[in-house]
């Protein structure tokens, strides 16, 4: 057993490639069933839509004059992502050629096979399953510069972290990886959320925090809009099911029930956390639920369960769920106490979702025979003993390590070749008019517009006088020219406005 491994067998083991019988990882995958391709293929489109979810989410954190920026940004997750791993990322975490090593892949590079080749199912089917992962670490990375990273650096960092979340994923599920061969466990994708969290609050504390964040205090600013952030919650809760569901990689030989009780130990794990979230905020704001609090600690444990979601017991389930989404919660203000503007939590809700993901399979995995995704190993209040939850500790620290360090050099770089910071008066304006030429006011309805465009204080107003017919000129919102104009020159004009600030005016009736 690997408990009783002498420290020169784990050597051994670790950078010397040694064969595993696993389900879920190479070389297994090229020998997909029909029906397990299938299987595989839909999983990937539902993954594919989880962007949908990440984008309204964040989009719906942050401040409205920013949320088509936020969209813009996951597309270029999406393109530039996918083609960064498409060229380098299936080659470092799969490629077993001649200079492949225990900490990278060699080959496979600009992935293609020819026609006829037995291996292009396996090999075109895990390429799209895995870019769905990959495209996510850089949506992570996003949220923490958003609303203050120009656009044209952002699609540089976005690429060249895709080529440093595919180092660690390969790691963890490459042939050679040194995680995998000591024996660490990751079902689904905490080394998404490890490494991508940790490169975003690296990230964030390179650029600094947002214009004014923490002029008046260092409580959460308001979210922009919390109808869009929770329409996000909804579709990426939908999407975390067949991503973690998709990690039996197929229906045959028995693969069908491990992809049931996925999904069952992901849904369990979120109904947990979402209950302890609901009363854990109210207690925090004597009755009041905060939103934002509420989907952190939901999606932290969707996380979680993404490496224990089929080999963990359904009651844990529910309550490693909810004892997660208590932490994720209770560290959303670290990150302000060290002055790292984190808007979307990338410590406190992804990072901390993939550590708790690696101590759930090192304390709570059962051994899910008749596969051997344990290799016969159980966690540590399983009885299993304590090596299996140390080499979760070990991947812990180097996917952090990893993701932290790694991403400086980057950010670095691409900082050198395209300034990354907005100044601050771009900041103010918006990225969605700076970066885009999106008019925020376009989508104002023109009441808000009017009244944004006066300026009234109550005690100015004498609500007794008669109310006089109003100049009002609207703009056209439809005919383009309106993002032009000033908007001073659609004012409400008064009679005798002129006049002394305390002298009789008219009132518009709006």
């Amino acid at each position: 057993m690997v408990n009783n491994m002498t420290v020169e067998e784990v050597i051994e083991a670790t950078f010397h490639r040694f064969p595993r019988n696993d389900s879920y990882a190479l070389p297994g995958i090229y020998d997909l069933q029909e029906g397990d391709a299938t299987f595989v293929i839909l999983s990937c489109l539902i993954i594919f839509q989880m962007q949908t979810g990440f984008a309204l989410v964040e989009a719906g954190i942050v401040r409205t004059k920013n949320s088509v920026n936020i969209m813009m940004k996951n597309i270029a997750d999406v393109c530039i992502g996918g083609l960064a791993f498409w060229i380098f990322g299936y080659g470092l975490m799969f490629g077993r050629g001649e200079y492949t090593t225990p900490f990278f892949g060699a080959g496979d590079f600009f992935t293609d096979t020819k026609f006829g080749d037995p291996l292009t199912a396996g090999v075109f089917t895990m390429l799209l399953y895995q870019m769905s992962y990959a495209t996510t670490s850089n949506t992570i990375v996003s949220g923490g510069v958003a609303e203050r990273a120009r656009f044209s650096s952002y699609c540089l960092l976005t690429f060249a972290i895709t080529v440093l979340y595919s180092l660690g994923a390969g790691w963890m599920w490459g042939e050679h990886g040194w995680l995998r061969n000591l024996g660490a466990v990751d079902l689904s994708g905490g080394v998404i959320h490890m490494v991508g969290g940790a490169s975003g609050v690296m990230c964030a504390w390179f650029i600094g925090p947002r214009t004014g964040r923490y002029d008046k205090g260092k409580e959460q600013p308001p979210m922009g809009s919390p109808l869009n952030a929770l329409i996000g919650l909804f579709i990426l809760w939908w999407g975390w099911l067949a991503f973690n569901a998709g990690c039996s990689f197929g229906m045959t030989g028995g693969k069908w029930a491990y992809a049931a009780r996925a999904g069952v130990g992901t849904a369990l794990a979120t109904w947990g956390a979402g209950a302890c979230g609901l009363i854990y905020s109210m207690f925090l704001h004597k009755g009041k639920v905060n939103v934002y609090e509420v989907i952190s600690g939901i999606i932290a444990a969707l996380i979680m369960s993404n490496a224990s979601c089929y080999i963990m017991p359904t009651p844990i389930c529910v309550l490693f769920g909810a004892f997660t989404a208590f932490v994720s919660i209770s560290l959303i203000p670290v990150m302000d106490k060290f002055g790292i503007d984190d808007p979307i939590g990338c410590f406190s809700t992804h990072w901390t979702g993939g550590v708790m993901a690696y101590l759930s399979v090192g304390l709570f995995a059962e051994n899910p025979v008749p596969l051997s995704t344990t290799n016969g190993r159980e966690g540590l209040l399983m009885g299993g003993g304590m090596w299996f939850l140390t080499v979760q500790l070990i991947a812990i620290g180097a996917l952090t390590m990893l993701g932290f360090f790694g991403a400086y050099p980057i950010i670095k770089l691409c900082n050198k070749i395209l300034p990354i910071r907005l100044d601050v008066e771009s900041e103010e304006i918006g990225c969605d008019i700076v970066e885009h030429g999106v008019t925020a006011h376009e989508t104002l309805p023109v009441p808000q517009l009017i009244t944004n465009s006066i300026k009234i204080k109550s005690d100015e107003i004498n609500l007794s006088l008669p109310v006089t017919p109003v100049n009002l000129n609207p703009p056209s919102f439809f005919d383009g020219s309106f993002r032009n104009r000033n908007l001073a020159q659609y004012s409400l004009s008064y009679e005798g406005a002129e006049n002394n600030l305390n002298s009789p005016r008219s009132i518009p009736r709006l």
